[in-house]
């Protein structure tokens, strides 16, 4: 084990004198991680604050319908309603029916694109203008029977906001826990595998007095820091920048083992993968299906949280602890048993793969 740790000191050092990639790669996460957060949190907040861009069918009534638009519907004049709400130019098409000539509206009707997220807040926009038209229509019948609304209403709902919350900047963080991780890790496992194969040092440390294992253990060692630290960075910038801060030292353990579990699995992947290629551009061009197999499995991890296995599937479990300690929470005993372990036992895996590929021509 000596020996192995003689490499990862060799490769940790060889990664510090490149002040070049080490500045880099301390500055990229720090300063565009937060950056990307706040415009996607700067543009979510405008789209919810503006009017949302519709189409109005011109028929009877819609203009008295439009009186109580005011900041929520912005309508758009188009040639062809339909054919704007296909391409784009709105969110939806309203269309207003009317019961009789000079009689209340009977019916709108909202055509939206059913996946568009635009085209679901327009529809509930609209929602909202139609109850603003309907409710002096109902406290009028309402008076004209001796009645009135709070007699409808016998449970009131009265919001109360508290301070709080993570912001969409904080909700990011178990994401950018694991794509950091796996950014890291495999950019120097790369490096540390086809780029020697590409420098000729490759052979040359094959010759060195160290058993393969050895060799292995020691460039996993530094593929496994980098990713975590790069992690660690990136995820410390990103909290910085959410509304709700950094977390209590309890959940920053739980984040900091979450990165070295993702990390951990990217760096014995990523150094399998440089093992087999012939330069770093291969290396790289093959570990980013890695890379968006594991955003994936990240970003898809809502669905599959109540999933009882999911605590023993490597790199989810990884998000779902992140998940929990960016909450503000701590994940169970038996769920961290489970994350160390596995991530454990495929890294072992990987290891013993990469052990039998070093000679691999």
């Amino acid at each position: 084990m000596r020996r192995a740790w003689a490499v990862a000191a060799k490769e940790l050092l060889d990664l510090s004198r490149d002040r070049r990639a080490l500045l880099l790669g301390l500055l990229v996460p720090a300063l565009s991680v937060p950056l990307l957060s706040l415009l996607v949190e700067a543009d979510t907040s405008r789209r919810l604050s503006s009017p949302a861009r519709v189409a109005v069918v011109r028929s009877a009534g819609a203009e008295e319908l439009l009186r109580f638009a005011q900041g929520l519907v912005e309508a758009v004049p188009v040639a062809d309603a339909q054919e704007a709400l296909r391409t784009g130019q709105v969110s939806a098409v309203v269309e207003v029916r009317q019961a009789d000539k000079g009689g209340a509206l009977q019916e709108v009707v909202v055509r939206y694109r059913a996946r568009d997220p635009e085209g679901l807040v327009a529809r509930e926009r609209v929602a909202q203008v139609v109850a603003r038209y309907s409710l002096p229509l109902v406290d009028r019948a309402l008076r004209a029977h001796g009645l009135d609304r709070e007699a409808l209403t016998p449970v009131r709902l009265r919001d109360e906001p508290v301070p709080g919350g993570a912001g969409w900047a904080g909700s990011l963080v178990p994401l950018v826990v694991v794509v950091w991780s796996f950014a890291g890790a495999s950019l120097v496992a790369a490096d540390l595998t086809a780029g020697e194969k590409e420098r000729g040092a490759w052979d040359i440390l094959r010759c060195a007095p160290v058993s393969r294992w050895s060799l292995v253990a020691g460039k996993f060692v530094a593929c496994w820091w980098a990713g975590t630290a790069l992690a660690a960075v990136a995820t410390a910038a990103q909290l910085a920048a959410s509304a709700a801060g950094f977390p209590g030292i309890p959940q920053a353990v739980v984040l900091l083992l979450a990165a070295a579990c993702a990390s951990a699995l990217a760096g014995g992947a990523s150094l399998a993968v440089g093992m087999v290629s012939r330069s770093a551009r291969e290396a790289h061009q093959w570990t980013f299906p890695l890379y968006l197999l594991a955003m994936a499995g990240a970003t898809g991890s809502g669905s599959l949280a109540g999933w009882p296995p999911a605590a023993a599937v490597p790199v989810l479990n990884a998000f779902l602890l992140a998940q929990r300690a960016a909450a503000g929470g701590l994940p169970e005993a038996s769920q961290l048993a489970w994350a160390v372990a596995t991530s454990a036992a495929a890294c072992a895996l990987l290891l013993a793969t990469c052990t039998r590929l070093v000679d691999r021509e």
